[in-house]
């Protein structure tokens, strides 16, 4: 059954504080202390994306060593910002890994992307029994498109660098994928956006706060409903939900519509910010490097990406 092998991260060691940002852009640390939850966070500093990549990918053949040639598929998966444009980093990639068996393609659809390209790669596999084995790589070096200065980005700050690199295959052994869904709404499109030679995202009229936190809250409960119904189990099968790290106040009270505790989840925020969509990467290999993670446990693996985008994958060691 379709799967995930292992998992492997990129993590950058330098660290921008809260402290930091806020002596910058003059928003006040209680803003990162309770509202925001951010001590420090990751930055690449100077280094990029497929540098990041290639970490991930290290870190993966150290726990987990592969042939470069078994690899049938090469996902990149980001929200878009790759470090050139009109340029393939799955091709930079493969060519770096020497992978030259593996067809390579980008996915992007924000911090959504993991969920998604583990969707395609799974749909990919059904359809064509010559792929395999699929290496898929979440890289974005956000922090970089965020003008730490200003107060009216503070929504930004925890903007974090990353990268995670996910062996799957056909026939895994373990961590099975069962089943996916995915939702869009563009109502709140235009409220974040890089525009084209602008350096940093810019942010509009935050009035639509509450009706996007409700909006997340509506997806993310219908999409948890979904993978649980097409498994045929109830949410009390769950051991285990795993969520982007953007927004506190929204995880904890997807946890509480389920019946699940803070320990039954993985917060990062403190010390990672968001990652992008290797937030989700980060809690499952965590949990399984600390060995939290057990042969029979369910996890719901919850994203959400910038236009606005959502999705769910429910996984079962």
């Amino acid at each position: 059954m379709f799967g995930i092998i292992d998992i492997g991260l990129g993590i950058p060691t330098t660290r921008m504080s809260a402290r930091a940002i806020s002596a910058a852009s003059g928003v006040p640390i209680e803003f990162f202390s309770d509202r925001m939850q951010l001590a420090s966070k990751p930055v690449a500093e100077g280094r990029r994306c497929v540098e990041l990549s290639l970490d991930a990918i290290e870190d993966l053949k150290a726990r987990c060593p592969f042939a470069p040639d078994s690899l049938d598929l090469l996902v990149y998966a980001s929200t878009g910002l790759n470090d050139h444009a009109f340029w393939s980093p799955a091709a930079k990639i493969q060519a770096s890994l020497g992978a030259k068996g593996a067809f390579c393609f980008e996915l992007s659809n924000g911090c959504n992307s993991l969920n998604a390209a583990l969707h395609v790669i799974k749909g990919l596999m059904l359809a064509s029994p010559s792929y395999r084995r699929a290496l898929l790589v979440c890289a974005d070096t956000l922090s970089r498109y965020v003008d730490h200065t200003d107060p009216g980005s503070k929504s930004l700050f925890n903007l974090a660098d990353g990268a995670s690199a996910i062996l799957c295959d056909r026939y895994a052994p373990s961590l099975h994928v069962l089943s996916s869904a995915f939702a869009s709404d563009g109502t709140y499109v235009d409220l974040y956006k890089l525009p084209r030679g602008a350096p940093t995202i810019v942010t509009e009229p935050r009035e639509a706060e509450v009706s996007l936190h409700e909006q997340y809250l509506h997806y993310i409960t219908r999409l948890v409903g979904q993978v649980l119904d097409e498994a045929r189990l109830t949410p009390r099968d769950i051991d285990y939900l795993f969520m982007n790290q953007g927004d506190h106040r929204v995880l904890r009270e997807v946890l509480s519509r389920f019946g699940l505790g803070e320990a039954q989840s993985y917060l990062s925020f403190r010390d990672h910010g968001h990652l992008g969509a290797t937030d989700t990467a980060l809690a499952l290999a965590e949990g399984l490097r600390t060995n939290r993670l057990r042969p029979g446990q369910r996890i719901v693996l919850v994203s959400s990406g910038v236009g606005f985008s959502w999705g769910a994958s429910l996984i079962q060691i």
